[in-house]
């Protein structure tokens, strides 16, 4: 899984420039057959960037050709 948790460095908060991984928000990378669970922290649970972390982060996980089911933990506004 470190090359996941390399990929998802590229995947910048956008509020303070800083990848997601280095900001500690991935909590936990596990594979689950042909999928990849991705669970995030997002550093408020009212985060207005929700959204775009869960489908930024689908789309790093692609490029190295697995799907991505991605849960945002502790998060109030939920993945819709």
């Amino acid at each position: 899984m470190k090359a996941v948790r390399e990929k998802l460095k590229e995947v910048i908060d956008p509020h303070t420039g800083i990848n997601i991984v280095d900001m500690g928000m991935v909590k936990e990378i596990t594979r689950e057959g042909d999928k990849l669970k991705v669970v995030i922290k997002p550093t408020s649970p009212f985060c207005p960037v929700g959204n775009y972390l869960i489908q930024a982060v689908k789309e790093k996980v692609k490029e190295l050709g697995y799907d991505a089911e991605v849960e945002l933990e502790g998060y109030l506004f939920g993945e819709g």
